[in-house]
């Protein structure tokens, strides 16, 4: 009985007036096919389920405002779950909230639209084919004559840009490992236990593109909603007392794009409500 009070909670709450107001100031006539994949993908996951209305609204507005799908299976952008802490007196509170969490491709795709680039890349390197790696002048040998196997040695993430600039990043799984556990929230569970693999080239391209690569304001805005959950703009969390709570599953989703066009008037209205929200949903989006 509790939980289907709370899945006809979070649907009454999606469905509100406000909250289909607000994603349609942002997506215009998309609105709807978004909220109904949003509300699928909450529905089929008992975790997300319980988390706070707002939370989950709130993460999937910034994958709206970065125009980005959020049906998990594709890889873009999630809407996940997990646990904060918090201390009140001597008690700790569990909050179960929501978030928003990139993809490799959401990554690609901002990098994508800025038009600084001529190719980006990201991708698994196997034990039998890695020969060596120079950190140094970052040349990465690989032997692709041989079997590529089974067992990972690491991921690498590349890009070179339209100035001529190129740019070649590989870390060892190991260090991979070591960096989720040591910085996110979610890691051990979730797209990070589904899809490990992804959520390594993830990593790896992040970090090589918030170094090296011009950051569009898209691409600011990306990077700064997910250092949310790997929490790089606060110091380290504690995992121990962030225990995160994700599940998420292969949905299958209702289409998010709509086959008609808002005419020019509404678009205006659309694109001038959609600059508020997103100053709003990024604050420190803009320099």
């Amino acid at each position: 009985m509790t939980e289907e009070i709370q899945k006809q909670n979070i649907n009454n709450f999606m469905k509100s007036e406000v909250v289909q107001h607000r994603f349609k100031e942002v997506l215009g006539k998309k609105a709807n096919g978004f909220i109904s994949s949003l509300l699928t993908i909450v529905n089929n996951n008992n975790l997300l389920k319980e988390a706070d209305p707002n939370t989950i609204m709130t993460a999937a507005m910034k994958a709206a405002a970065l125009d980005l799908p959020i049906e998990p299976s594709l890889g873009f952008a999630y809407v996940v779950p997990y646990n904060r802490n918090e201390k009140v007196g001597n008690k700790w509170i569990k909050h179960k909230e929501a978030q928003f969490q990139i993809g490799y491709k959401g990554l690609i795709q901002l990098a994508l639209r800025s038009g600084q680039l001529k190719n980006i890349n990201s991708g698994i390197v196997y034990e039998e084919q890695f020969v060596s790696y120079d950190p140094l002048f970052e040349e990465l040998e690989l032997d692709f004559t041989k079997t590529q196997g089974t067992k990972v040695k690491g991921y690498f993430a590349s890009v070179k840009l339209i100035n001529g600039f190129e740019k070649v990043t590989f870390w060892t799984k190991e260090e991979v490992i070591n960096h989720g556990k040591r910085f996110s929230k979610s890691y051990g569970n979730g797209p990070w236990k589904t899809d490990f693999d992804a959520m390594a080239q993830k990593t790896v391209l992040k970090a090589m593109i918030s170094k090296y690569v011009p950051l569009s304001q898209e691409m600011q805005m990306g990077i700064v909603a997910d250092n949310q959950d790997e929490d790089m703009i606060r110091p380290p969390i504690d995992v121990t007392e962030s225990e995160p709570l994700i599940s998420i599953g292969d949905a299958e989703t209702e289409e998010q794009s709509a086959t008609e066009e808002p005419d020019s008037e509404t678009q205006g209205i659309v694109e001038q409500n959609k600059e508020e929200i997103v100053e709003e949903l990024f604050p420190v989006g803009k320099s």
